[in-house]
């Protein structure tokens, strides 16, 4: 592993990623304020997240956009079925073919997470969160550029 890329230094991009687990960390789901909803792995997360993003896409399709592996991705797809968070409906013309779709359930249950972050982050000052939302197409694209397996 290299200690520089482009003048960038491995402790420079170190705090980089600390600043953002501990971001992460103060904005986990997992709080008293958003009971009731069901504990997720992290793989199921990751399903419902596309899911959410991308209705209607085939289980393919969500392992593609996860980095996930097929069989896992189906696994997490049966636990969220069973816990009434997705469905899957037969493509039109193709019996063989399922897409997957939030149930009503998992939508709410977004929504509350979403409120949930907005009253965690609205806690930061005004001019910091502007920050923060001028960086958020660099954060995704350096999201995109990192594989998904080292």
């Amino acid at each position: 592993m290299s200690s520089k890329k482009k003048g960038i230094s491995d402790e420079q991009l170190a705090s980089l990623a600390d600043a953002v687990l501990e971001l992460a960390r103060k904005l986990d789901i997992r709080h008293p304020e958003l009971h009731g909803l069901p504990p997720l792995t992290g793989t199921e997360v990751a399903v419902i997240r596309d899911v959410h993003t991308r209705p209607h896409a085939t289980p393919s399709q969500i392992a593609d956009a996860t980095g996930l592996q097929r069989s896992n991705v189906s696994t997490a797809l049966r636990a969220l079925e069973t816990r009434g968070l997705v469905r899957r409906e037969t493509v039109e013309g193709n019996a063989r073919s399922v897409q997957v779709v939030p149930t009503d359930l998992a939508v709410d249950g977004i929504r509350r997470i979403k409120a949930y972050w907005s009253l965690r982050l609205r806690q930061a000052d005004e001019a910091d969160l502007a920050a923060a939302l001028a960086a958020l197409e660099t954060l995704a694209r350096i999201a995109d550029a990192i594989d998904v397996e080292p």
